[in-house]
């Protein structure tokens, strides 16, 4: 059986990069002959647009959020020009090394139509790979391109919002229905789709949780962890969030560690002038590091402190003491709230803002026979899926 994996990719972004490696990994394990179509996602300089529609419309202001956020993060790279370019390199090495990748490479949403894909099933996920918010064409993770009526399914697609238009309720219907097996990554997107097809809809874990610690240990490379005892602090939002990196100087001080973060780009993001709260000497920036330097800063960590969902997800994949933080207590985050209840872990999250919590180790007994559970779970809905 050949299985096509359509899901995000040459973004040079940790948790899609990891996903990916994940998903192929463990089907490759369990016997299929899989491959990673090599698509480039709208956010990469070099897709081609000429000819794309918008899936589902978005309004003019979001519009102009999406396309301005690569532009502005490719002017702030130009200065750390040789910074960004060590940091791809390792990048493009994890992605011809762990994922086994179509030799074609696929620049437009046309190309796909024109490919004429001979698999016996089409796999998309995971990752945000529904959220037309992003304002993408969904076209290659609805199967569109499919004209040879191949089995289509999903593995933890994630929508990444709490509601969805009538526009898209539309076309989720149109597409959708054509899928034999649909999984999602949160409970909101399950009660979602389901309700809208009217037809059961599971609920799996993100494919970077169904490969155990030593199987990430097999990617992990280790030359950028310092020989100090360290706590990792790993933040995705674009402006710095001054919170975690103050509960990481806490937990520092009480656990006398080295702070090191993991940089979500290729430049510095401790601005004195724009964040004074962020400069000083006493956090050390990684701006380089490849997905494989990624999981093994998470392996050798101490602790950790992130706002990432990734960032959460591995430090539960290595029994790392961790704190997750979210905007608020009525935050829409679903995908990290819902794998921590999930697991347990409700209690690591913490709000912006909150007084700080006393500083605990994790007793993972509990988390672990859950993830135990869930994985059992994820991995038999996989096996179903491609069985039938």
């Amino acid at each position: 059986m050949k299985i096509g994996i359509f899901t995000i990719l040459n973004v040079n972004n940790y948790g899609a990069e990891l996903q990916c490696c994940a998903l192929y990994r463990k089907l490759h394990k369990m016997g299929y002959d899989a491959e990673v179509v090599n698509y480039l996602f709208g956010i990469n300089p070099g897709h081609e647009f000429k000819g794309e529609r918008r899936t589902v419309p978005i309004s003019l202001r979001q519009d102009i959020k999406v396309r301005l956020l690569p532009v502005v993060q490719n002017l702030f790279c130009l200065f750390h020009h040789k910074n960004k370019k060590l940091r791809d390199s390792r990048f493009d090495e994890f992605h011809s090394k762990y994922n086994h990748l179509t030799p074609t490479l696929y620049p437009s949403v046309k190309s796909l139509y024109e490919a004429g894909f001979d698999y016996d099933v089409i796999c998309i996920g995971s990752d945000q790979v529904w959220n037309y918010m992003k304002g993408y064409s969904l076209e290659p993770f609805l199967a569109c391109f499919d004209k040879k009526q191949t089995r289509k399914i999903s593995y933890a697609s994630s929508i990444g919002l709490s509601e969805i238009s009538r526009e898209a309720e539309a076309v989720f219907k149109k597409w959708l229905s054509a899928f034999s097996h649909i999984s999602v990554r949160e409970q909101q997107a399950s009660t979602l789709l389901g309700n809208l097809l009217q037809r059961n809809v599971d609920v799996v874990l993100d494919p970077t949780l169904i490969l155990d610690h030593e199987e990430w240990l097999e990617v992990a490379r280790f030359d950028m962890c310092p020989k100090e005892k360290y706590i990792l602090v790993y933040i995705v939002t674009i402006k710095p969030c001054d919170y975690v990196l103050r509960l990481a100087r806490h937990i520092a001080k009480q656990r006398n560690l080295k702070i090191v973060r993991i940089c979500r780009d290729a430049y510095p993001e401790q601005c004195p002038v724009c964040y004074p709260e962020h400069s000083g000497d006493d956090v050390q920036e990684i701006l380089t590091a490849g997905p494989s330097d990624f999981v093994g800063l998470f392996a050798n960590a101490e602790f950790v402190v992130t706002n990432s969902f990734h960032g959460t997800v591995f430090s539960v994949n290595f029994s790392k003491p961790f704190y997750s933080v979210i905007k608020s207590k009525h935050s829409t985050n679903s995908r990290l709230t819902s794998i921590l209840q999930k697991l347990a872990l409700e209690s690591r999250i913490v709000s912006v803002g909150d007084d700080f919590p006393e500083i605990t180790d994790i007793d993972y007994t509990l988390p672990a026979e859950q993830l135990r559970r869930e994985r059992s779970h994820s991995l038999e809905y996989l096996q179903k899926a491609l069985s039938c």
